[in-house]
């Protein structure tokens, strides 16, 4: 049996900005999404292999936003052919805009997993890993950030029902390959 200890870095960013055309009101949105994490192992091969468990922690970089933005009047009421509105007409800015923001209480969570690769076998400075795991992340949180006749939405118990929805998210699995460099 022996011990390594090593360390992983992982970056993603993705942005989506979109124009709605078949809803109503139609909307502009934006979203931001920054996932990856720090993380450091300890492995413990029990055998004379390259099999090993692990234990470790990472912090999180996780960071989820997104906003919304009528682009168009909205009409609450009947519209003859020609667009114009029997009812109540409102304005993008009455309408005023969505936020939401998704992030977890602790950015640094608890690592376990089985792999194989070992740094420490061997003649050869390069190897190959594989890793299947998962970190407790605890579950997301959801906040709403709306304002004008979106603003009722952010109301706690709404915010409770979104967030129950995320409830279940507590474990966030990994399947990694990588090549390893003995320093």
């Amino acid at each position: 049996p022996k011990l390594n200890v090593r360390g992983h870095f992982s970056t993603f960013s993705y942005n989506y900005t979109d124009t709605t055309t078949d809803e109503d009101p139609n909307l502009e949105l934006d979203a931001d999404a920054g996932i990856g994490a720090f993380s450091g192992f300890i492995d413990f091969h029990p055998f004379s292999n390259s099999f090993r468990l692990t234990g470790g922690l990472g912090k999180n970089n996780f960071d989820v936003t997104a906003t919304g933005v009528a682009t168009e009047n909205v009409c609450f009421g009947d519209e003859d052919g020609a667009g114009n509105c029997s009812g109540k007409e409102f304005t993008p800015d009455k309408l005023g805009s969505l936020g939401a923001n998704i992030s977890y209480a602790s950015s640094i969570h608890p690592y376990m997993g089985v792999g194989f690769g070992s740094l420490g076998n061997g003649e050869s400075r390069v190897t190959f890993l594989f890793d299947l795991g998962v970190y407790y992340t605890g579950s997301p949180e959801i906040e709403l950030e709306n304002d004008g006749l979106f603003k009722p939405t952010v109301e706690a118990e709404n915010v409770q029902v979104l967030n129950d929805g995320l409830e279940s998210f507590k474990w966030y699995p990994v399947l990694s390959l990588g090549i390893g460099i003995r320093l």
